[in-house]
């Protein structure tokens, strides 16, 4: 009697482990298969936008913006170092570092920010790198976007001083710690400045689209063999059954 209970509730256990499955198991799969095929998209997308002939105006790169989230541009900067950025906790091949921001005059027009690269962290923290930056005019290659809000522990983003550290690319604390106001856009600068900054010969973009593909694929498949496991489990149930 007490090993037909048994039985009983093992089969209860698994009939509802195969509703679990069914109901979260398998719509997760699909799910996480879906992101990564709707992710292979964009990056082949922002791939085609980083390869457009590049925009030699300021008005022509803002109105590519309204379509495209990254935009090449080749045109003048007024380099204006007197307040330098040290966006916080930024690598290069495993090294700790900064990305150098400073605000910029672009083409005798307005002010933008521009990112010229990374610099290398001192070994105390308390140190900061020091980053000698003339004031000048550079026709410069680069690629511009809007900045991107990052989430910070810290409600006080910035510390006193400069070269002044942050975390975030805030345009509200920006514009009061620069006594102007600055367009939101950034210049990734690729043409170097000088030896204490790398530049960026290339804007970061992650994995390639094929491999992002092949993590759907992978997703999808796993679905799809979860699937015909519990199709085949419900058919053996009702068999035993029967």
């Amino acid at each position: 009697m007490a090993d037909t209970l048994s039985k009983a509730d093992s089969r209860r256990r698994f009939k509802w482990l195969r509703i679990v499955l069914w109901v979260l198991g398998v719509p997760l799969l699909l799910t996480l298969g879906s992101w990564q095929w709707q992710r292979a998209e964009q990056k082949q997308i922002w791939l085609e936008q980083l390869e457009q002939a590049p925009a030699t105006t300021p008005d022509v790169a803002v109105s590519r913006l309204s379509e495209s989230d990254w935009v090449p541009v080749r045109f003048d900067i007024e380099l204006l170092p007197d307040k330098v950025f040290l966006l916080d906790n930024r690598t290069w091949q495993g090294r700790v570092g900064y990305e150098v921001v400073v605000p910029a005059r672009v083409d005798e027009g307005p002010y933008w920010l521009a990112s010229l690269g990374w610099t290398p962290a001192p070994e105390r923290r308390d140190q900061l790198p020091e980053v000698n930056l003339q004031r000048q005019w550079l026709r410069v290659k680069a690629v511009v976007t809007r900045p991107l809000e990052s989430i910070t522990l810290s409600g006080n983003r910035f510390e006193p001083g400069w070269p002044r550290r942050i975390q975030a690319l805030d345009m509200e604390q920006i514009n009061a710690a620069l006594s102007q106001p600055v367009e939101p856009l950034v210049l990734h600068v690729q043409t170097a400045v000088n030896q204490q900054v790398l530049p960026r010969e290339q804007i970061y973009t992650g994995i390639p689209p094929q491999r992002h593909t092949g993590y759907a694929v992978q997703w999808f498949g796993l679905a799809l063999a979860l699937s015909a496991w519990l199709i085949w489990a419900g058919i053996s149930e009702r068999r035993r059954r029967s």
